[in-house]
């Protein structure tokens, strides 16, 4: 077996309205869950996940939520052993809003499951049912368990905005990190 490498691990938008997972296309600002999406997370940093808020929004201090889904896409047959999802400080901009991560409760499933993969939120400011979410830390202790990741398994995670009625700031935002060991 080969190691697993960075481009094996993919991440994809959710496609709420889907009937299976890896079926259907996902969109920036409708990531609320249920089923993997066709839609890769995009290399562009901005509105890759979060659309732009309005001052309306920001002045109200909203809460928003995203579905993202971390994807084992290696061809060797490892699987990803304790897999820690965070959000590293180092790769949260501050200003603007905070951010958090937190694991969905559904289990690592094929990504094309017919069976739910994700909780599923009717609109963005709704939080999903069963997460709990944690900031950003330092090191990889301070984020989310996602357990064993298969090869050509997904697991969920879901990641808090929260507006802080600050001045408009450009370039607001945040990594995403997994790690996890390898079968030696």
């Amino acid at each position: 077996m080969t190691a697993i490498v960075s481009s094996d691990i993919l991440y994809y938008l959710s496609a709420p309205g889907a009937s299976a997972g890896n079926a259907t296309a996902g969109s920036v600002g409708s990531s609320w869950g249920k089923y993997m999406s066709t839609t890769q997370l995009s290399g562009t940093p901005l509105d890759n996940l979060f659309p732009d808020l309005t001052g309306a929004q920001n002045a109200a201090s909203q809460v928003d939520y995203a579905c993202v889904f971390i994807l084992n896409n290696t061809a060797s047959g490892n699987s990803m052993l304790n897999t820690v999802a965070w959000i590293p400080t180092s790769g949260n901009v501050t200003g603007a809003t905070t951010h958090a991560v937190g694991v969905d409760p559904a289990a690592a499933s094929a990504k094309a499951s017919s069976s739910a993969q994700a909780a599923v939120i009717a609109s963005a400011t709704a939080a999903p049912s069963g997460v709990t979410f944690v900031a950003p830390s330092a090191t990889n202790a301070g984020g989310v368990s996602l357990g064993t990741i298969a090869p050509g398994f997904v697991r969920a995670v879901w990641i808090r905005r929260t507006a802080t009625n600050s001045a408009p700031l450009n370039n607001d935002g945040f990594t995403l990190e997994c790690d996890f060991d390898t079968q030696g």
